[in-house]
């Protein structure tokens, strides 16, 4: 369910390098600070509700709780270390590390040590594409555009800024839609997957998952 399709463009051409290790402490992060795009003080804790849905409605909710560790991986191309996060069995960064670029920008992610870092997110002067990926070796290849939207909006009373995913198939179907909602000194505020059902010819569109923040305890 999480990261269906996104997860398996990254992973069909993503390897990392890694040393992976218990951070001593917190250590200089970007992601320390109270302007940062997804704040990174070990112990800072996120309550959310996730929802899985299917093509007829809500299929099931439940409470998740995320908590920043001091576990971390070093990127050893870049030396960029990414601290890890415990999400929930089914919280959308279950086994992620995250780091957030010096210039607070962008956040990037790793799925685990096996995977390359990635953008997971990135702020914009003007709304357009930030990257591109795919798959080269499907029979039918599958794209995949992450756009961002420069003008921040207002998601369950936070300023948020908005980046998409948008995954489609060589015949230009969208497969997959990823919308995120990142607030300056928050983190995360509403995460949602929006599927697209082609079985039968149906092409129904619909959320398949969201994960929407209703408390926090930050440092």
């Amino acid at each position: 369910m999480r990261r269906n399709l996104v997860f398996i463009l990254i992973a069909s051409f993503c390897v990392i390098s890694v040393a992976c290790h218990k951070a001593s402490g917190t250590g200089p992060n970007p992601g320390y600070g109270p302007k940062s795009l997804f704040p990174l003080t070990a112990g800072d804790t996120w309550y959310f509700v996730d929802s899985a849905f299917t093509d007829s409605g809500v299929a099931e909710a439940w409470q998740d709780t995320m908590v920043a560790t001091t576990a971390s991986i070093t990127d050893r191309q870049t030396g960029t270390i990414f601290l890890g996060l415990q999400d929930g069995q089914y919280g959308w960064f279950h086994g992620s590390y995250i780091a957030v670029d010096p210039s607070n920008n962008a956040v990037y992610e790793v799925d685990s040590p096996a995977f390359r870092p990635y953008t997971f997110f990135q702020t914009v002067a003007q709304d357009g594409a930030v990257g591109t990926g795919g798959i080269a070796d499907s029979v039918c290849p599958l794209s995949s555009v992450q756009y961002g939207y420069a003008n921040p909006v207002s998601v369950y009373g936070y300023s948020c800024y908005k980046n998409m995913e948008v995954i489609k198939d060589c015949h230009g179907v969208v497969l997959e839609q990823v919308v995120s909602y990142l607030s300056q000194g928050v983190g995360p505020v509403r995460l949602e997957d929006w599927l697209t059902d082609t079985t039968g010819g149906k092409n129904i569109f619909y959320e398949d998952y969201s994960q929407t923040l209703v408390a926090k305890t930050l440092k």
